[in-house]
């Protein structure tokens, strides 16, 4: 069982007092757990992402979200905090846990399709999403092991 970390920052743009370019970008941190069972990978994923939009603006709240897709079976799966925002440190914001299995596939390694992004929901003047709306990043895993 391997448990890799991964940090993919994204720049942003929100047309906000005090949030612009420099507080509209995000930081995604990602933790995979991968383990080789009999004929298929069985993987845990966590994310939180670092934004401080809301913050800068003055009110609101951060609502972040990501989606995973495997290459083999292409299977979409969210994490998710249902519709709630968990800050797990002052800018720092829980989005969600998700656990599946991969098909075993000799001829093809996994690779996992991550995207993110996220809404600040501002209470006065609605919900906005920041320039660009997501954020596209590949993570390839470790080769099945040959049974």
């Amino acid at each position: 069982m391997a448990t890799k970390s991964f940090r993919f920052s994204t720049l942003g743009y929100l047309a906000l007092e005090g949030v612009g370019a420099l507080h509209a970008s995000y930081t995604l941190l990602l933790n995979v757990t991968e383990s080789d069972v009999k004929e298929e990978k069985k993987l845990f994923l966590s994310a939180s992402m670092l934004c401080n939009a809301a913050r800068a603006y003055g009110s609101g709240a951060i609502k972040p979200w990501c989606t995973v897709e495997n290459n083999i079976d292409h299977k979409k799966h969210v994490l998710d905090s249902r519709d709630r925002s968990f800050a797990l440190t002052q800018d720092e914001i829980l989005i969600g846990a998700t656990q599946f299995t991969i098909k075993s596939s000799k001829k093809i390694q996994p690779v996992l399709k991550i995207e993110t992004g996220y809404v600040l929901n501002t209470g006065y003047t609605g919900s906005l999403a920041p320039i660009p709306k997501k954020a596209t990043h590949y993570i390839s895993l470790n080769r099945f092991k040959q049974v």
